[in-house]
């Protein structure tokens, strides 16, 4: 525990998510445009169904209902698509949207036959299609679990894989040839090689380049190629 100007820190205790990360959140992720977007647009739907099919053609009223519970559905699906794809951490290789989203498009088809059902008078259907669509709901969530815990490993070692730092062979390569001691009394090599080993030992501090050892370098000495020919 530390305190900093009269106030006292404890350690281990981050920031609580606030009301304005929550508005954040839903801003980046576009959920009140789509919120908006289905609103309208299902209100225009649910209009003409009811004000033109039903009120005009006499279709049956139960068809308002399963406009309803269909657009119903569509907006669940795509908000929940749209706040889980949206999430910065994914912990292990889990991803909810692809768990939800196909039960509730399961739950809404199911409403929906059995409002069709009723519709075209085919009686004793609701137990059955209630069955069916529970046996599918376990039947997907087992499928998708095993899935995950079949390929998070694999994931786990990719992540392992891609943390490495990736090391990058130089595409260019130096030599710092020895200095020829040209001075009139002959004397000064010991300073000519000790200038040689300085410019390797500062060049060598450049990852970009490849410099080519001392020793490798002092074999060169007194040599009579060129420089064209030592760089091939």
């Amino acid at each position: 525990m530390s305190s900093s100007r009269g106030r006292v820190i404890f350690p281990g205790k981050g920031k609580k998510p606030s009301f304005k990360t929550f508005l954040t959140k839903i801003r980046k992720r576009r959920i009140l445009e789509t919120l908006a977007a289905f609103i309208g647009g299902g209100w225009l739907v649910l209009e003409f169904v009811d004000r033109i099919l039903v009120a005009h053609y006499h279709i049956h009223e139960k068809w308002l209902d399963v406009a309803f519970f269909t657009l119903l559905g569509a907006l669940i699906c795509v908000i929940l698509w749209r706040w889980f794809r949206g999430a910065e951490k994914r912990p292990g290789n889990v991803k909810v949207e692809f768990l939800v989203v196909p039960l509730i498009v399961l739950a809404a088809l199911t409403i929906d036959l059995n409002l069709i059902f009723q519709i075209t008078g085919v009686p004793g259907k609701k137990l059955l299609i209630a069955i069916i669509a529970l046996c599918l709901d376990i039947a997907w969530i087992i499928f998708k679990s095993l899935r995950w815990a079949a390929i998070t490993p694999e994931s786990g070692k990719k992540e392992v894989a891609i943390s490495r730092p990736i090391e990058i062979e130089p595409e260019r390569s130096i030599v710092v040839l020895p200095f020829v001691d040209i001075s009139p009394q002959k004397d000064q090599e010991y300073f000519c090689d000790g200038m040689t080993e300085e410019i390797i030992t500062d060049l060598s501090h450049v990852h970009e380049l490849r410099v080519i050892s001392r020793n490798s370098a002092m074999m060169l000495k007194g040599t009579p190629k060129d420089t064209g020919t030592i760089g091939r």
